[in-house]
């Protein structure tokens, strides 16, 4: 495994509780896809249940507001992960993500993330609390932008 991609994983808050064995078992089921600035990774209303960790570059979060308008909803960086609603309810995609430059990540399966899962259920807590703690920093953050939303609008 590239060092690089090692460092990032050992840094990333999805990771950051597991120890170094326990952290080569999701190495070890990872594949790295890389993306050109403006690809889109995953597209809004897309099956998919993969879950996307940034080794490089940055992504763009994107949520059609209408046909013709796609609004930026947020911006992830190295380290961050995105795919992990589906992962866990199997729901089409929430949003759309583009890379935003040059950009590499690690795709870990919902599969083999299950088999990590079942096999240590340590694990499992850990990697699943941090999953709930970023979903509901997000939807904090999408309820702070509907509330400036709503204040634009009262003032129209």
């Amino acid at each position: 495994m590239n060092p690089r991609h090692e460092e990032v994983l050992r840094g990333a808050y999805l990771f950051e509780e597991l120890s170094p064995g326990e952290l080569e078992q999701f190495v070890g089921s990872m594949n790295t896809e890389s993306y050109a600035p403006n690809e889109m990774i995953i597209g809004e209303g897309q099956t998919g249940t993969d879950l996307y960790l940034i080794l490089s570059g940055s992504v763009r979060v994107t949520k059609r507001a209408t046909d013709e308008i796609e609004q930026v909803i947020g911006l992830l960086r190295r380290g961050e992960f995105f795919g992990e609603m589906a992962l866990v309810d199997k729901k089409p995609r929430s949003a759309s993500v583009y890379a935003h430059e040059s950009t590499e990540l690690a795709l870990f399966s919902h599969d083999s993330i299950y088999r990590i899962f079942e096999s240590n259920p340590e694990v499992a807590f850990r990697v699943m609390r941090k999953f709930a703690e970023v979903l509901s920093l997000r939807l904090r953050d999408t309820d702070d932008k509907l509330k400036t939303l709503f204040l634009v609008e009262r003032t129209l």
